[in-house]
C-alpha cells in the first residue's frame, strides 16, 4: 500500500511540472517561428523602413526651410524674417525669435550638420541649421507617436527573439533539465514522506482490524498520525476499548449466571438435610446426660448453623430480592455501619467532601448491606488499627463515594475480587462482594476496586442522584 501510494503522489507532483516543461518548450520554439517568421519579421521591417522613410522627409524639410530662411535673412534686403509657426530660429548671435520656450533649446550646443530630432518640454522638434541660423521646426504629434510605437515595437521584437533564441539554446536547455531534475528529486522527497504518514497508520488499522477480528480484544494502535487519521485511530481504539469491556461485562454476567444455578443447587441439598439433624440432635441431648455426648452435639449443633447461614448465603446470591428504593439519608446510614464494624478505639473514620444532608432514593437494606461488607473488609484488610477515608463526589447526576482504607493494598487483578466464590479467607464463601456489586448494580450504580492514591485499597460506589439530591423522592 505504502509503495502505491507513493508512486501516485510521485506522478500527481512530478508529472505536472513535466508537462508544464514540455508545454512550455513546445510554446517557445512555435514563439520563435512565428517571431522568425517572413511574414511578421517583412511587416516589422517594412514597418522601420516607412517611418524612418518618413522620418527622413520631415527632416529634408526642415533642412529646406532652414536653407530658405537662412538665404532670405543674408539678403541685404531682408529686414524683417518671421519664424514658422509654432518654431524659433536664432541668427548669428542675434536672439532668439519666435516661440520663447524654445529659446534654451536653440542656445545649447552646436549646430548639428543634418537635422535631428529632440524632445523639449514634452514636445518633439525638428532641429536644423543652415550657416549662421538655428531653426527649430514642431514635429506632427500624431506622427511622433507613430514613430515611436513604431520604433519601440520593433526594439520589443528583436528583445522577444533574442529572449527566445537564449531559451531555446544549449544553456538553457541544460538549465531547464536541472531544473525538471531538483523537481522529480523534491517530489520524491514530498512523496516519501506523505506515503509514510499515509501508509503508516491504515497499515496499523488495518493489522488492529485484523487482530480484533481474532478474537485480540486488548490491541491498540499506537501510530502517529493527524487530522482525520488521528481521528480515525481514536476512534479504532475506543472501538476496541468498548468491545474489550463488554466481553469482560459479558463473561462476568456468564459467569455470574453460572454461579448462581451452583449457589441454588447447593443451598437446596444443604437445607434438606439439616432440619432432621438438628431434630435428632435435640433429641438425643434430651435423653443423654453424658457431658462428652452433650459436648458432641453441641458441635454439631454449631455446625448445622454454620451450614444453615452458608445455604442463605447461596440463595440470596441465587436469587436476589428487587431493590424497594425508598428515601435514604446516606451519611446516617453510612455513619451507623461505621459505628457498627469501625470501633472508634482502634479505628479512624475521615469524611471528605459530604454536605450536611444528603437523601438518596435507595433500598436502605440492601445498600447497608453494601456499605457493611465493604466496611468489614476495609476493617480486615487494615488488621488492629487504621483509617478509612471516606470521600464523596458529586458530579452531574451522578454520586461517587470513594472508600479509601491504608491496609497492604490489593494484589492481583481487582476484578477476581468481585469473582463468586473467589476469597483469601479461611471462612469466607466468596459471595459478599459478588452480591453487593449485583445489589449496587440492581439501583443503577457500579461498584470497583482499586489501589487508593495514599496506598491500600480504593473501593468506588457509583449511584445515580434524584433530581434534587438533598430532599429525595
Amino acid at each position: 500500500m505504502q509503495r502505491r501510494l507513493f508512486i501516485l503522489f510521485l506522478l500527481l507532483s512530478f508529472l505536472p511540472a513535466a508537462v508544464l516543461l514540455t508545454v512550455s518548450w513546445r510554446m517557445s520554439q512555435e514563439m520563435l517561428s512565428y517571431l522568425d517568421g517572413p511574414g511578421l519579421r517583412s511587416a516589422m521591417e517594412s514597418s522601420l523602413d516607412l517611418a524612418r522613410a518618413t522620418l527622413e522627409r520631415e527632416k529634408a524639410a526642415a533642412q529646406a526651410t532652414a536653407d530658405a530662411m537662412a538665404a532670405e535673412l543674408a539678403s541685404p534686403r531682408a529686414l524683417h524674417v518671421e519664424a514658422p509657426p509654432g518654431g524659433a530660429y536664432r541668427w548669428r548671435s542675434g536672439a532668439v525669435r519666435g516661440e520663447a520656450a524654445l529659446a534654451g533649446l536653440l542656445e545649447q550646443g552646436r549646430p548639428a550638420a543634418s537635422p535631428r530630432r529632440v524632445e523639449h518640454e514634452g514636445a518633439g522638434y525638428l532641429l536644423a541649421s543652415s550657416g549662421d541660423l538655428r531653426l527649430a521646426l514642431p514635429l506632427d504629434a500624431e506622427l511622433a507617436a507613430t514613430l515611436d510605437a513604431v520604433a519601440a515595437g520593433g526594439a520589443r521584437h528583436r528583445q522577444i527573439r533574442g529572449f527566445y533564441r537564449e531559451l531555446l539554446s544549449g544553456d538553457i536547455l541544460v538549465t531547464l533539465l536541472l531544473l525538471g531534475l531538483v523537481i522529480l528529486l523534491v517530489a520524491l522527497g514530498l512523496s516519501r514522506l506523505l506515503a509514510r504518514q499515509l501508509a503508516a497508520p491504515l497499515g496499523d488499522l488495518v493489522r488492529g482490524t485484523e487482530r480484533l477480528a481474532a478474537g485480540d480484544l486488548g490491541y491498540r494502535v499506537n501510530a502517529r498520525a493527524k487530522d482525520e487519521v488521528a481521528e480515525l485511530v481514536t476512534a479504532f481504539n475506543a472501538m476496541g476499548e468498548q468491545l474489550e469491556q463488554g466481553q469482560r461485562d459479558l463473561l462476568r454476567a456468564e459467569r455470574v449466571a453460572a454461579w448462581q444455578g451452583i449457589a441454588r443447587r447447593l443451598a437446596h441439598e444443604i437445607k434438606n438435610p439439616l432440619t432432621p439433624i438438628n431434630l435428632a440432635m435435640h433429641r438425643i441431648e434430651g435423653k443423654c446426660d453424658d457431658p462428652a455426648v452433650s459436648e458432641s452435639i453441641e458441635a454439631v449443633l454449631e455446625e448445622t448453623g454454620n451450614l444453615h447461614r452458608l445455604a442463605d448465603e447461596f440463595s440470596l446470591f441465587a436469587r436476589l430480592p428487587e431493590p424497594e428504593p425508598e428515601s435514604v439519608e446516606l451519611r446516617e446510614l453510612v455513619g451507623g455501619v461505621i459505628e457498627l464494624y469501625l470501633p472508634a478505639e482502634r479505628y479512624a473514620a475521615r469524611w471528605e467532601g459530604w454536605p450536611e444532608a444528603l437523601r438518596l432514593d435507595a433500598d436502605p437494606g440492601q445498600l447497608r448491606q453494601v456499605l457493611a461488607n465493604l466496611v468489614k473488609n476495609a476493617a480486615e484488610a487494615m488488621g488492629t488499627a487504621g483509617t478509612l477515608t471516606l470521600h464523596l463526589a458529586l458530579e452531574d447526576d451522578t454520586l461517587r463515594l470513594y472508600l479509601d482504607d491504608d491496609g497492604p493494598g490489593i494484589e492481583g487483578d481487582p476484578e477476581a475480587l468481585f469473582e463468586p466464590y473467589v476469597t483469601s479467607k479461611a471462612a469466607g464463601t466468596g459471595l459478599g462482594l459478588a452480591i453487593a456489586r449485583k445489589m449496587v448494580e440492581d439501583h443503577g450504580g457500579g461498584l470497583t476496586a482499586g489501589p487508593a492514591p495514599g496506598g491500600g485499597a480504593r473501593f468506588t460506589l457509583t449511584l445515580p442522584l434524584p433530581a434534587n439530591p438533598e430532599e429525595g423522592s
